[in-house]
């Protein structure tokens, strides 16, 4: 009976290890893939990363640069405004003034910023309006900031 009580336990024993061992090879590989996938995405991220002014150019696709007063005189007049609106802009990244001589950068949403403090938000992964947050820009390949995580 003994031998009979020992098969038994040593069986179930086996069946324990086996599933533990198992759950254990899978959160392994799990850990793995995650890491092969977020190396690969950095690569390529970092691939990208190496030439700021190609980046850029993808951003004088979507917003021009021109000076802030010559911006103020096309808009002002496509929307219709009289000369008796104020034409005071702060730049909602850096929260300065932008003088009517400084280079801006306009988005679709008729938002302008200087042309450096866009241009920093854009290379920093930044894709939406600092101020109504509307897309500006798809990129071709994931912000570093997005993880693949496998569980």
């Amino acid at each position: 009976m003994a031998d009979k009580n020992d098969n038994l336990k040593t069986g179930h024993m086996a069946i324990v290890l086996g599933i533990g061992l198992g759950v254990v090879t899978l959160i392994v590989l799990s850990l793995i893939l995650t890491i092969v996938i977020n190396r690969h995405d950095r690569q390529a991220f970092l691939r990208s990363r190496k030439n700021p002014d190609e980046r850029l150019k993808s951003l004088d696709k979507v917003s021009p640069t021109r000076t802030l007063e010559d911006w103020w005189a096309v808009t002002k007049g496509k929307m219709g405004l009289s000369e008796a609106v104020d034409s005071q802009f702060v730049c909602a990244v850096c929260l300065e003034q932008v003088n009517r001589s400084e280079e801006i950068r306009e988005l679709q949403c008729l938002h302008v910023f200087h042309r450096e403090c866009l241009e920093k938000w854009f290379l920093g992964d930044h894709y939406n309006c600092p101020l109504c947050h509307r897309a500006y820009y798809v990129p071709t390949t994931r912000p570093r900031h997005e993880f693949a995580w496998i569980v």
